[in-house]
């Protein structure tokens, strides 16, 4: 906390400004914060995405069984084979997608606890700069209690020695 006077207007000095040391550092928490807040939305936008696309395998082997069983009386055995292989392919996308799925979870729950870790260092600052802010008031006012107290002081002596 910076009480800034000027020594040309005293009356400025009364109104002094407050000036948080740390602001810069605070400024920087908040865009380190901003800035993982949008890192959070593009993983959470991926997620999203990864999730669709896994959905979609999925739908797409069921309606290829579906589809397979409601011809599977008219089916040459060759048909049948080439089915297993396409199936055994959309269950191997289909795993591959599941990891995608996990690993882009787990993305975006670590970018999260960063989140979370930066909110907690930016707050810590503004309880820091509240608090200094509030003690900032109260020096204010003592002054200014201090000032008005020698001013009244001041007019009773000049008023008992102007008799």
């Amino acid at each position: 906390m910076i009480i800034r006077t000027s020594p040309e207007n005293p009356r400025e000095s009364i109104m002094a400004k407050f000036i948080f040391k740390l602001q810069s550092v605070l400024n920087l928490r908040k865009q380190k914060e901003d800035s993982i807040k949008n890192e959070l939305a593009v993983a959470i936008r991926k997620l999203e995405a990864e999730r669709r696309k896994l959905f979609e395998l999925e739908n797409t082997l069921e309606d290829s069984v579906r589809e397979f069983n409601e011809k599977a009386k008219k089916t040459t055995v060759h048909e049948l084979i080439e089915f297993n292989e396409y199936l055994s392919l959309l269950n191997s996308r289909i795993k591959s997608q599941k990891e995608n799925v996990n690993n882009a979870a787990k993305y975006v729950d670590k970018v999260r606890e960063e989140l979370v870790k930066a909110m907690k260092d930016r707050k810590i600052l503004e309880k820091l700069k509240d608090r200094q802010y509030e003690e900032f008031l109260l020096e204010r006012k003592r002054l200014e209690q201090k000032t008005n107290d020698e001013i009244v002081s001041f007019n009773y002596n000049d008023s008992n020695t102007g008799d």
